[in-house]
């Protein structure tokens, strides 16, 4: 058996991912955490089977069943789409609203916070005693998909199952710190020049910035190194709607947020992405500017404003 989420794995993915191995391998079944792609986050380094993680393309085997975590589309698993194919039997377990028939058999719960929150769910009715570590690993899935329990996802669901996680064994401080208190000086300067170049419109509820690789290249910083870039500008007071896009290659990288009920799902939507009503993504191509004013101009539409220019 094998198991994979989306690529540019987050929290949610990577701890869901590892805490369902755990489990499974608590049941003798030989199943294998992979990548979509060989990056590996090492953010999540502190977390049980992080070790185990194996890019898909250097997985050969014809699996019996292979299991998605967090993928709400074809698109986002790249080289683990291969072994998809090669399956058997295919599974899908998420909580971002999508289309079904990419798996056998789905699981959806787009109430759910996290989808460690529906593998938490899970463990019981697999006859599975949750040890510490699947528990760590839940809980940081939780714990980054609700902002650090700031986001509107982080309802009574939510906090009834972070405590049964640590009941388990899951260390909230140890995993807070782990995942929110190990930025480079490299990562504190991108998020800096994240915070300057931040432009504002749609009358104020709209606030949009940018980076691209030549801002990593310049201060010595990694892709792990803007994985806090979205909250940089998500905390300006003010904006309703927030907006930080990543320039890397050919393509550009669009991450949504939403402090109301402003539903920017559908504006991902219409910019090739999706996701959650209150935090969803996009793709772009072009050069940055006309990034920016799609944006712009997207979310004006989405608010009945006249487009005008970010400022």
């Amino acid at each position: 058996m094998a198991l994979c989420g989306h690529r540019n794995p987050d929290g949610d993915c990577l701890g869901s991912v590892l805490a369902l191995a755990q489990a499974l391998q608590s049941l003798g079944v030989a199943a294998t955490p992979l990548l979509a792609t060989a990056e590996k986050p090492k953010v999540y380094d502190f977390l049980p089977g992080y070790e185990q993680l194996l890019p898909a393309a250097e997985y050969s085997e014809d699996p019996d069943v292979f299991v998605m975590l967090d993928v709400p589309e074809d698109a986002r698993m790249d080289d683990a789409a291969a072994v998809r194919a090669r399956a058997r039997a295919t599974v899908k377990i998420d909580h971002h609203p999508g289309p079904e028939d990419i798996a056998d058999f789905a699981y959806i719960d787009v109430d759910a916070a996290a989808v460690g929150v529906l593998v938490w769910e899970l463990l019981p009715q697999l006859g599975v005693q949750p040890s510490a570590g699947m528990a760590r690993c839940c809980y940081a899935a939780l714990l980054t998909d609700t902002g650090s329990f700031r986001f509107q996802n982080a309802d009574q669901r939510a906090f009834e199952a972070a405590a049964q996680m640590v009941a388990a064994g899951a260390e909230p401080s140890l995993v807070a710190s782990m995942v929110y208190q190990r930025k480079s000086l490299a990562a504190l300067q991108l998020e800096s020049r994240v915070a300057q170049r931040a432009r504002f419109a749609c009358g104020g509820r709209l606030v949009v910035s940018w980076m691209d690789e030549s801002d990593l290249a310049e201060l010595g910083a990694t892709k792990d190194d803007c994985e806090e870039l979205t909250d940089v500008v998500r905390q300006i007071d003010g904006p309703e709607v927030s907006v930080i896009l990543r320039g890397m290659g050919t393509h550009i990288r669009g991450s949504i947020r939403s402090k109301t009920d402003h539903d920017v799902a559908a504006v991902a939507k219409t910019m090739n992405g999706g996701g959650h009503r209150a935090a969803s993504g996009f793709t772009l191509y072009g050069p940055m500017e006309e990034a920016v004013q799609t944006v712009v101009d997207r979310v004006a539409q989405s608010f009945g404003l006249e487009p005008g220019e970010a400022r």
